[in-house]
């Protein structure tokens, strides 16, 4: 669904930090050297920090929005069932019932990064990253039908759609005859008292008629036979019936349809698949993708500034220092979310982007270090098709399905993580990361298909701010390698962030676990 794009983007972006890792993870690699590397990446979440009525942000469940008292209200039509109810039944103040839901939703990608960078001189290398990523949507929700005072069950238009067509082409043979018999006695005698009460009895059989193809075309339910609702609502056409036929004109003559089954849990569950239900997407479920590809990124990384190696005989400065910056390119290789799939995370935005990085390190001694990283990205805009409805509406019917041109929001990202070497090869860093993404455009493109939508709801809380903490386990002999030491070059790294503040309605709280291994392979020189 819309969300879901924003989520998948926040992840791909905010939590993943794209196809090549984090900034800290940008490096060279030494001329002539292929370094190949893999990455799996797990990152999970089942709420987000989301966004009340008054603007506060807090932490929300994933499985709020299929969470009511009231479970009729998930699916469209629930206002215009309750009006046309309460005026064909003159039930002022009515309200349907027909049970309450409570839902757990967890999200999780798992992403394989397969990536190779090539050392061209000291100074520059470029490299190239696909992803291989495969998500998971779980989702449980759980009905519990109310069978005492509940008045709502399963539309008759999925058990006796030829019942309910009978009743309404009745209607509009008594509406027609009604109306007949309002003109020609107000033309005879206009004003009189006759001619008001065959207007006001035809006007009650065209709003009755109006109402009653309201009411069974609204909604995937419908009061159920035997409820107060449904007693209601018989009397009314009764009452209507004997009004036309004193009135010398033909009655309805056919039965008001109402439900005859309760809706369970199995039957909530596969609603959105029926046309009834509005929705015409899938059942509510899970939603597991097969391995797709995510968004390519190819890079270039350069040396800016970098303190002197010392000589192999003279002791190392307290200070070293270096400065990398790299030139990225995403592109639209990912899958968006399914708009008929309900709760759906894509593998990637699939419009290209274009970011500049920058990374500084710095060592004191042998044992202390800080490294420190900045970036700012642009993305460009694409068309795709979306359901247009607020971020809240999960079941988001049929007709707000529009194709519309999506401008993301630009980002930038800073990225911190002192570290600590226990020996030339291990090290530890703590890591906090802010991340921040403005909020998206949405423009309506083509001729509108289904009900007038506003696009301005997608851009609701599709910006992201993302504050996290973790940490990292590094083992490395590169350095003892190219010093001249007799050992393989390998690097290797075990990460662990967790999403601790954040804003902006819709940004998941994560947790994400990685692990690396890079290792190098001679392609010409001697080292």
């Amino acid at each position: 669904m819309r969300r879901s794009l924003a989520v998948t983007l926040s992840l791909t972006l905010a939590c993943s930090g794209g196809a090549s890792g984090q900034v800290l993870d940008d490096a060279l690699a030494p001329r002539g050297q292929l370094r190949l590397q893999l990455n799996p990446v797990f990152t999970t979440w089942e709420s987000r920090f989301g966004r009340t009525a008054s603007g506060e942000t807090g932490r929300e469940a994933l499985g709020e929005d299929l969470t009511s008292a009231a479970a009729h209200t998930l699916f469209p039509g629930a206002e215009s069932l309750r009006t046309a109810i309460e005026s064909m039944a003159g039930l002022s103040g009515y309200s349907p019932l027909l049970g309450e839901t409570a839902a757990r939703v967890s999200k999780d990608i798992t992403r394989v990064e397969l990536g190779g960078y090539l050392g061209v001189f000291d100074w520059l290398t470029i490299g190239v990253v696909f992803p291989w990523t495969q998500t998971r949507s779980s989702v449980d929700v759980h009905l519990q039908a109310d069978t005492l005072g509940g008045d709502l069950g399963l539309s008759p238009l999925v058990s006796n759609g030829g019942g309910v067509t009978g009743f309404l082409q009745a209607l509009a043979s008594a509406e027609v005859s009604a109306q007949a018999y309002a003109s020609q006695t107000c033309a005879s005698s206009p004003g009189s008292a006759a001619c008001s009460s065959a207007q006001a009895l035809a006007d009650r059989t065209t709003t009755f008629r109006g109402s009653a193809e309201t009411a069974y075309g609204a909604s995937p339910f419908f009061p159920i036979a035997g409820s107060a609702t449904a007693a209601s609502l018989d009397q009314a056409t009764t009452t209507l019936d004997a009004d036309l036929v004193a009135a010398g004109l033909p009655g309805i003559g056919a039965p008001m349809v109402f439900a005859t089954a309760r809706v369970d849990e199995e039957d909530f569950r596969l609603l959105p698949e029926t046309l009834v239900s509005g929705v015409a997407g899938q059942p509510l479920g899970n939603v597991r993708r097969l391995w797709q590809a995510g968004d390519v990124e190819i890079s270039a990384t350069v040396r800016v500034l970098e303190s002197g190696m010392p000589r192999p005989d003279e002791p190392g400065p307290r200070f070293r220092y270096s400065v990398l910056a790299t030139l990225l390119g995403r592109l639209p290789t990912g899958h968006v979310d399914e708009p008929d799939f309900f709760l759906d995370v894509g593998t990637g935005d699939g419009q290209p982007d274009l970011e500049a990085r920058l990374r500084g390190a710095l060592t004191v001694g042998d044992r202390i270090g800080v490294l420190g990283g900045a970036r700012y990205g642009i993305q460009l805009p694409r068309t795709l098709v979306r359901r247009v409805a607020p971020p809240e509406v999960v079941l988001a019917p049929l007709s707000t399905q529009h194709l519309v041109e999506w401008s993301p929001g630009a980002y930038w990202g800073f990225e911190l993580a002192p570290a600590f070497r226990f020996s030339d090869e291990l090290s530890v860093a703590a890591e906090y990361r802010v991340f921040r993404k403005y909020r998206d455009e949405y423009e309506l493109t083509g001729a509108s298909v289904g009900a007038p939508v506003d696009p301005l709801v997608l851009e609701e809380e599709s910006g992201v701010t993302l504050h996290e903490l973790g940490g990292t386990v590094r083992y490395d002999t590169l350095t003892r390698w190219l010093g001249g030491g007799d050992v393989r070059p390998l690097q290797l790294h075990a990460r662990v962030l967790r999403a601790v503040a954040g804003g902006g309605g819709q940004t998941p709280i994560t947790t994400r676990i990685e692990f690396g291994v890079r290792f190098f392979q001679r392609i010409w020189g001697s080292r």
